[in-house]
């Protein structure tokens, strides 16, 4: 009894694949070929979809260089900024200017925090 069943569906499956495919193959062919018109636009458009891909390549180069300069300028800056630092701590003092921006800060942000007073 299984066995007939699953006989059934098998052939019933089968049938109607074979039924969609026929379907699509008759509107498929009912359609008319395509007018020398659209396949020149066809053909334009694939022209111009290569030819942004191309760019767009180009683009991705370009930008890739910019960033990889980009780092190594940055990584020279941060280099740089570093051994600065290195040199005021091996002196252990400050210079004058440093200390004056470092009160001003100080002050700045001391203004930020206390400005209004809390209301009670």
């Amino acid at each position: 009894m299984a066995a007939r069943t699953a006989a059934r569906t098998t052939v019933l499956s089968a049938f109607i694949v074979c039924s969609v495919f026929a379907a699509s193959l008759a509107s498929a062919q009912n359609q008319p070929p395509p007018r020398r018109d659209d396949q020149q636009q066809v053909q334009a458009q694939r022209y111009e979809q290569v030819q942004r891909s191309n760019s767009n390549s180009n683009d991705t180069r370009l930008r890739e260089q910019r960033d990889a300069r980009s780092f190594d300028t940055r990584a020279e800056e941060q280099r740089r900024a570093n051994e600065g630092a290195e040199a005021s701590r091996r002196t252990g003092r400050m210079t004058p200017d440093e200390r004056r921006d470092l009160r001003r800060q100080i002050n700045e942000v001391g203004q930020d925090i206390y400005s209004n007073p809390p209301r009670r």
